[in-house]
């Protein structure tokens, strides 16, 4: 190859790779229908980064409806308090990773000390019908929630 391919190819390469790192990153909007209550019970002030779980029911046909989001922050709350309820539709932006995905998720509407850690304790508006769910896709939380958009603008 000449020096100019090869200036060439390096070009393409570098413009390819910025074009993927700095892609577009998926807005996750829904509501909570469930939680991990260990994380959520567990949380310290402290150097060391705390999480919370969560699983969004997100609305519309799309292929994946129930996905899994993991927060990941170092203070004592990672989500507002009014998302908790099941109501309030939450929204952040979030990055796939393949490896937290997470078949069958065992869900339950009451804690015990039976249960295994790993289940998902229901929010209050779903724990009447809990959905079925197969597979979890997961995503970390970017840090950045979005407020959600005015019911006039949701039409």
């Amino acid at each position: 190859m000449t020096k100019q391919q090869k200036i060439w190819l390096r070009g393409v390469s570098v413009a390819l790779l910025s074009l993927a790192c700095f892609g577009k990153v998926p807005v996750l909007s829904g509501k909570m229908i469930a939680y991990d209550p260990m994380q959520h019970a567990a949380k310290d002030a402290s150097f060391k980064a705390n999480n919370e779980t969560v699983i969004l029911e997100m609305p519309g046909p799309k292929k994946t409806r129930y996905v899994k989001v993991v927060f990941v922050g170092f203070g004592t709350s990672q989500i507002e308090t009014q998302y908790f309820d099941g109501a309030t539709p939450l929204t952040v932006q979030g990055i796939r990773d393949k490896r937290c995905d997470e078949p069958l998720p065992n869900l339950v509407s009451e804690v015990s000390l039976q249960e295994r850690a790993g289940s998902y304790l229901l929010t209050d508006a779903f724990k009447s019908a809990p959905p079925k769910i197969k597979m979890l896709e997961c995503y970390y939380a970017t840090g950045k929630k979005l407020n959600p958009r005015p019911p006039e603008d949701q039409q």
